[in-house]
């Protein structure tokens, strides 16, 4: 294990996870810096990739984490909503933009419901970045996958 997974998975830890909608999250706002080291790791991993945006689906505590990579590597945020079954995105998507998908640990559901939602845009799917790597993560075919953490050392953090 390297010291910047030993960092991650210390601060993975500290803020500790909660199942919201869309699946397990991050408790952000147990800690502001915490959150911050967890998001600069995501955006160092992304950032050559050159993203136009990071699209989250609505949920408070990965929208922080979004904000946090934005920030670090100049996108902006896509929301994704779901209401009633029919998925919306804000702000709207130009055909070609280069789009990262964020989430704390994906669900295969909301992930191919992303990943349909943005290929039907003609948006270019940069990667799937997660902070915690699951099975749902195969679901991302052959478009790149970024998770910071394994499943074996999310479990050795009390996370999944």
């Amino acid at each position: 294990m390297t010291e910047s997974t030993l960092a991650i998975l210390s601060a993975a830890r500290e803020l500790g996870a909660a199942t919201d909608a869309y699946g397990t999250t991050l408790n952000t706002q147990v800690s502001p810096a915490t959150a911050d080291l967890i998001g600069r790791a995501v955006a160092d991993a992304v950032r050559d990739l050159r993203p136009d945006h990071i699209a989250v689906w609505e949920s408070s505590d990965d929208a922080v984490l979004a904000h946090i990579v934005a920030l670090a590597t100049g996108a902006t945020v896509l929301r994704v909503t779901d209401a009633s079954g029919i998925a919306t995105v804000t702000p709207t998507i130009t055909p070609g933009d280069r789009v990262v998908l964020l989430a704390t640990a994906w669900e295969p559901r909301w992930l191919k419901a992303l990943l349909s939602l943005l290929h039907g845009a003609d948006a270019e799917v940069a990667a799937v970045a997660a902070v915690l790597h699951t099975p749902a993560l195969d679901a991302a075919g052959s478009v790149p996958v970024v998770s910071l953490l394994s499943e074996a050392e999310a479990a050795s953090a009390g996370l999944r």
